[in-house]
């Protein structure tokens, strides 16, 4: 079956001297991994290695065969030209970062138009903006409620967070919750628009131990979850 699809990169691996294989998420498709033949060492075929960067927004076609085994694609073209997420140092380990993260997260075939348009928004918006700290901390939040284990939103009249249930309660010196001010701060991201992220104000620590904490929410929700080895990267780049 021909197919045509708007793809995300997620990441990719050498495979033998000058092919790789890709594991894309695509729009029509869900997660797929396809063999990327001689592409590492040729210039002038349609599928370059430039394509397969990590967060790279294609539109490809496939002869989708749906048997479980890697597909081939056809043809391939970058769908939205970034300015500067893989050259700018900052942008790059952002990247870095959601490639091993969405690589754990999308592990199946099945479609998820939702959270396709959205990741592929905010990585247009990573791609233009200037203040990309609390970047990071959205889309992770954002993403756990697409998927469906997201914070209740409904609950945040209550002063902590319970982990294990991803509600607001007033149990504060019960197991598993937050502080007051880690509470205070989640909900400062619940809803805000990508345009708005630069009104939360935080040092470098707080915002580390902000992003720790989320990330042990995936953890804590998605037992096969492992902490991303880019995480330490990601943590060092912001001064202030």
């Amino acid at each position: 079956m021909l197919v045509n699809t708007a793809a995300l990169v997620l990441s990719t691996v050498k495979y033998g001297e000058s092919d790789i294989i890709a594991k894309l998420f695509t729009r029509e498709l869900g997660v797929q991994s396809y063999m990327i033949k001689g592409v590492r060492k040729s210039r002038k075929g349609k599928l370059r290695i430039s394509f397969f960067q990590p967060l790279t927004q294609l539109e490809i076609q496939t002869n989708h065969k749906g048997k479980g085994n890697l597909e081939y694609i056809k043809e391939a073209r970058v769908r939205v030209p970034y300015s500067n997420i893989h050259t700018d140092i900052v942008k790059g380990s952002i990247a870095l970062f959601f490639s091993e993260v969405l690589s754990q997260l999308l592990i199946n075939d099945q479609p998820d138009e939702s959270l396709f348009d959205y990741l592929n928004y905010a990585f247009e918006f990573l791609d233009v903006t200037d203040h990309v700290a609390n970047f990071s901390i959205k889309v992770l939040l954002d993403t756990s409620v697409i998927m469906g284990f997201g914070i209740d939103q409904a609950s945040n009249d209550q002063p902590y967070l319970n982990l294990l249930t991803g509600v607001f309660d007033d149990n504060g010196l019960q197991p598993h919750h937050t502080t007051q001010s880690e509470a205070s701060l989640i909900k400062q991201f619940m809803g805000i628009k990508f345009d708005e992220l630069g009104t939360i104000k935080m040092n470098r620590s707080s915002r580390n131990s902000l992003l720790s904490l989320v990330i042990d929410y995936f953890q804590i929700h998605l037992q096969v979850f492992k902490k991303p080895s880019s995480l330490a990267i990601l943590k060092q780049l912001f001064d202030s």
